[in-house]
């Protein structure tokens, strides 16, 4: 009798699923999504209801609404996490404290006239969201977030966000996080 059959007629004993723990920690994590991918098929899926409940303009500008609220809430979270250990609103403090783990991103910093520039490879909400088929609505959650969320923390960070969808980039988008003044008289 197969496993299937079995769970059927028997339902299910320790002596049946004792091999589970095994078994998974064998395969590692292969068969499993990235959480942040994982919240990326689900927005996407949700923006995909909303745009065609109430069409993309609409749908685009309650998206939008959401997104930057969520944004700037998750700004303010880690900026009251910054005031909380007493560290200043910086650009440093911001990528020490931040909310998500880097290691969804593949990041590669570098420095121009100042400026702290990021490229963002391999993101974990791009890459399983287009695997899910759904990368153009995974777009609308890229338009927005970021800027709301350093809004959030600090209204007078600047970012600059050069994603693959808008510069047609398919492997990296590019952060530029400006703080000095000379610079952001510039934008």
């Amino acid at each position: 009798m197969d496993d299937l059959e079995r769970e059927k007629k028997q339902g299910f004993d320790w002596d049946y699923l004792a091999d589970v723990l095994d078994r998974k920690a064998e395969l590692g994590d292969r068969y499993q999504l990235p959480g942040f991918g994982l919240g990326a098929a689900l927005f996407a899926y949700v923006a995909k209801a909303i745009i065609n409940e109430i069409g993309p303009e609409k749908g685009e500008a309650l998206l939008r609404q959401a997104i930057e609220d969520f944004g700037r809430a998750r700004g303010r979270r880690i900026a009251a996490t910054v005031k909380d250990l007493g560290q200043p609103l910086t650009i440093k403090s911001w990528l020490i404290y931040s909310d998500i783990d880097s290691g969804n991103f593949d990041p590669h910093p570098d420095l121009d006239n100042n400026d702290l520039v990021v490229k963002a490879g391999e993101c974990t909400f791009w890459n399983t969201a287009r695997e899910f088929g759904m990368g153009d609505y995974a777009k609308i959650y890229c338009k927005y977030v970021d800027y709301a969320i350093l809004e959030g923390y600090n209204p007078d960070a600047k970012l600059l966000l050069h994603d693959r969808h808008h510069v047609g980039q398919e492997d990296h988008c590019l952060f530029r996080y400006i703080m000095k003044e000379a610079n952001k008289e510039k934008l």
